[in-house]
Formats: C-alpha cells, structure tokens, sequence
C-alpha cells in the first residue's frame, strides 16, 4: 500500500523563491533509495497515531494536503477524518521558547555554528507562532512567516532579517551553502530582544485564556 500526498506551501498557493515541493509517502512497504530530501516517510500506524493525539503535523495534512497518488485507490488521510483535539499547546510553546533562547545564547557566545543558530530561531519562531494559532484561533495559519500573520501579535521583522533567517533554514535542511553579510548579523542581534519580548508576550496572554 503506497499513499502520495503534496502538503504545504503548493497547497496552499504559498509559492516564492524559498519553496519547494513537499510530498508525504505513507507506505508500510520497505523503500530504498528514496530521497528523504524529496519526501517525508511514514507508515499508516504512525500517522494514524498522529492523528490520535492531536499532533500539529497532523492537523497541518488535514488542512493543506492533496492526494497525487493511491495503489488502492483509497484516500487514507480522508479516512482518517478529523484529527483530535490539540491538546500540547503550552508544552509546545515553551519548547520552542527555550529553543530560541538557547539558540540566542550560542549566538552571542560565539559565531561556530552561526547559520546552524539562525535555522534554530527561524524554526523557533515559525513553529511557535504556528501552535499558538492551532490552540488559540479558530483556524490555524500554517505558514513560513505565520508570526508576521498573526491577528493579536504579529512579528514584523525586517526583510534583510527575515531572508537571513529563512536563507539559513534553507541551507540547514536542503544542505546548501549560505553566506551572509557581517552588518546583517548585526542587525539580528539588534532585534533578538524585540523577538524575545514577543515570545514572551504570547506566553502571557496565553496563560490568561487558559
């Protein structure tokens, strides 16, 4: 049984200079040579198991995946309905928290693993934004720059800053060479305590909802 899907940015007609496609394989055959780059792979169980727990990647396929491809022709993920209530939103967010501060502190320690930190606090903000629509709006907004799309409490950052960022994420995962601009650097830093405040700021009004 093999179940291709398209999710993200294509689906939701997000497309710029930064995207690429991604597709999700859901098998329980053993695959080789397959370009992990190109898909993510996962077996019917696990997702299912997803879906049972609420998890953000799954609520992410209900909303913004497309079938491509069935050897049965079953929609699997159509089956699977509607996933359950999400329910990590606090954990979720602190974790993704304490991921920018670490990533802040290694920064401003040294500059060894610098586009390695930069991914870290593009994921940080990105996924944290992300949860807090999933837990608190009435439709969550799964996007490259949802904290710039945010209602309540967007984060506005400057262009220069937020290529940098996504420029280092993309050269994290897609395993390409990425340099950048000693005034840009600067830059950054000049705003993580803006971006600090804005964390904090969500965790504040999330605690008074709940």
């Amino acid at each position: 049984m093999k179940h291709i899907y398209i999710f993200g940015s294509v689906v939701r007609g997000e497309i710029d200079q930064y995207s690429d496609i991604d597709l999700l394989l859901i098998t329980d055959d053993l695959i080789k040579n397959i370009d992990t780059n190109k898909y993510s792979v996962y077996t019917p169980n696990r997702i299912h198991e997803l879906f049972e727990e609420g998890n953000p990647f799954a609520w992410h396929l209900y909303y913004e995946s497309k079938l491509v491809y069935s050897s049965d022709d079953v929609d699997f993920l159509s089956k699977l309905g509607k996933p359950s209530e999400y329910s990590n939103c606090k954990s979720d967010l602190l974790k993704f928290k304490t991921l920018f501060d670490d990533s802040k502190a290694s920064i401003k320690e040294n500059d060894f693993s610098i586009v390695f930190d930069l991914a870290m606090i593009f994921l940080a903000i990105r996924n944290f934004a992300t949860c807090y629509t999933l837990g608190c709006y009435e439709t969550p907004i799964f996007s490259r720059l949802t904290f710039e799309k945010l209602t309540d409490f967007p984060l506005k950052l400057d262009y220069e800053i937020k290529d940098m960022l996504m420029m280092s994420r993309i050269s994290s995962t897609r395993g390409i060479d990425y340099t950048f601009e000693d005034k840009s650097l600067t830059l950054l830093k000049s705003n993580l305590n803006k971006i600090e405040n804005w964390f904090n700021e969500i965790l504040v009004n999330y605690e008074s909802r709940v």
